[in-house]
């Protein structure tokens, strides 16, 4: 539900003639049936994912956006078929969805922002293309037709089923519409406040007057103190609480608050004793109404949602799918394997194919270095105490036992520090069949062979990768920040890294004219560019670090 909900309360602001792309269709849960009429649209898909990136990106600036764009967008689609699985209950309940209504609220939504020329390119910065805005104004009123008529079509409950979920969630639904209204006078200290309330009681002034001239709540004190009617939540708990005990017409307090010490005049509340209380005042049987089809829709959607998944159509996203479908490290290394050798095949492949691998590359390297890193260990241990590896648990335990006891009681200190480490060995060997098994040496070597080639084949994938993608955008930022993070010992990668960082320094340079202000991150710069091994860097780079080392000492020396 949450996915639905977020997706539905996103809002964002918003004729062509297209020819849309479907990119995933609805299926059973196990897959098995494919429901071809009920489909994701491409403009749809990549409209929404603008919205949401604009969103993430007002939030987090840092956000990668390049390299979680795959995963991203199919997170958004498997959020987006939901509806369309929702809109299949719908047509199997005789409920049919008014497109000609869709279609003219869509084309009204759409001229309002893209028919003003300034509006226009304002969204056009976000949203790359027309038909990918025009596809987020049409989800956008699909969305919210559909959901309209899934809230009418759940309306149609009895009085009695209404009137058994106000029994059943009376105290929360009474300590949601309760209310109070009240005004009050908050001070400093209690003594000013007890004070002020004398004056109150004793009618030397008036409540408002006393607010006016005493309150250090600037915002209520200029009318007298007044809050009007106010919910829980909206008011200090303990002022609150307070307050629907009191009598209306009656001072309480002071009382003390985190805004101050408060005197408290209640003028009137309104108390829900019974369901039919609550459901008599017209106003709040609205809401109630409204917090029923929620819940009745919150039940349905639980049970319904988990009947059906969907399947991406669209090519340039099936590894991401895969991925996102990925339940444990295993999966997701059977993924990466799978796709590594098609990486590796040197096929021309969709760039989404690419990021997505260094995606599931990424998260499958580092467990199977730490697993090298057991193996290894294992493989010595195996070397030095090969009568050691394959001892069951029992038998490890009775050495452990033996070692242990020599420890403690030997005379020799050769002899304690010998068995002191032979019990280190035996707790390693211990974890590590634990957690690998028990083998024998050649077991031991066969999977560190298996493991070093699997990483040397992953690096070699994860670095074809990001070339692949360096020749389909040779500018990018995202890219060659990841080669270098990748490989910073190759002077031809460092040497572009640097020479970005380096365009950046330039850029602010040729806008501002402030040298002072970049003069120690040239000198820094100019430090690591010194460092470049040049006997092993292309010829043309050669050169252009050269001119770039001078530039920096003109400008170093201005």
């Amino acid at each position: 539900m949450k996915k639905l909900l977020v997706l539905f309360m996103v809002l964002s602001v918003f004729s062509l003639v297209i020819f849309p792309q479907s990119v995933a269709y609805v299926t059973s849960k196990d897959g098995e049936e494919v429901y071809e009429s009920y489909f994701l649209e491409q403009d749809e898909l990549m409209g929404e994912y603008y919205n949401i990136l604009l969103n993430m990106l007002s939030q987090n600036p840092q956000y990668d956006q390049y390299f979680n764009k795959p995963i991203d967008l199919v997170s958004i689609a498997d959020a987006l078929m939901e509806y369309k699985s929702m809109e299949k209950f719908l047509n199997d309940n005789g409920i049919t969805l008014d497109s000609e209504k869709i279609s003219q609220q869509t084309e009204d939504l759409y001229n309002q922002y893209m028919g003003n020329e300034n509006t226009k390119m304002i969204f056009l910065q976000f949203f790359e293309k027309e038909e990918y805005f025009y596809g987020f104004a049409k989800s956008l009123v699909y969305r919210t037709e559909l959901i309209n008529e899934l809230r009418n079509y759940f309306s149609n409950f009895s009085e009695e089923d209404l009137s058994t979920y106000v029994s059943d969630n009376f105290q929360n639904l009474k300590e949601q519409f309760e209310s109070v209204k009240i005004s009050r006078i908050v001070t400093y200290n209690e003594a000013a406040a007890n004070n002020i309330k004398s004056q109150i009681l004793n009618n030397s002034i008036s409540f408002s007057q006393a607010a006016f001239e005493n309150s250090i709540d600037t915002q209520t004190a200029s009318t007298g103190g007044s809050l009007d009617w106010v919910k829980r939540g909206e008011i200090s708990n303990s002022v609150f609480e307070a307050s629907i005990e009191a009598t209306p017409g009656t001072i309480i307090g002071p009382i003390n608050t985190p805004l101050g010490y408060q005197i408290i005049q209640v003028e009137d509340k309104k108390v829900y004793n019974t369901s039919e209380e609550l459901l008599k005042e017209e106003q709040v049987r609205i809401q109630i109404e409204n917090n029923y089809i929620s819940f009745l829709i919150e039940n349905w959607y639980n049970e319904y949602i988990p009947n059906y998944s969907f399947v991406i159509s669209y090519e340039p996203l099936e590894l991401a799918y895969d991925i996102y479908f990925s339940q444990t490290w295993e999966d997701l290394s059977k993924i990466e394997k799978k796709y590594r050798e098609i990486i590796l095949s040197n096929e021309e492949l969709p760039e989404e194919w690419y990021i997505a691998y260094i995606f599931a590359a990424e998260n499958s390297l580092q467990p199977k270095i730490i697993e090298k890193y057991d193996i290894e260990s294992y493989l010595n241990i195996a070397k030095t105490y090969p009568d050691f590896i394959e001892l069951s648990e029992e038998e490890l335990n009775e050495q452990f036992q033996h070692y242990s006891e020599l420890q403690q009681t030997s005379p020799a200190t050769d002899v304690r520090n010998q068995a002191t480490q032979i019990i280190y060995t035996l707790q390693e060997l211990s974890y590590l069949q634990n957690t690998y098994g028990v083998m024998s040496y050649e077991e031991v070597e066969k999977r560190y062979n298996e493991l070093n080639s699997n990483i040397e084949q992953m690096n070699s994938a994860l670095e074809s990768s990001l070339l692949s993608l360096r020749e389909i955008n040779p500018d990018s930022i995202e890219i060659i920040s990841k080669l270098f993070q990748n490989n910073p010992n190759d002077p031809n990668v460092a040497f572009d890294y640097y020479s970005l960082i380096y365009t950046y320094i330039e850029d602010y340079y040729n806008q501002t004219g402030d040298i002072e202000s970049i003069k120690r991150d040239l000198e820094s710069l100019k430090s690591v560019l010194n460092l470049l091994d040049t006997s092993n860097m292309e010829e043309e780079k050669v050169n252009q670090l050269t001119n770039m080392l001078d530039e920096i000492d003109r400008l170093l020396n201005q």
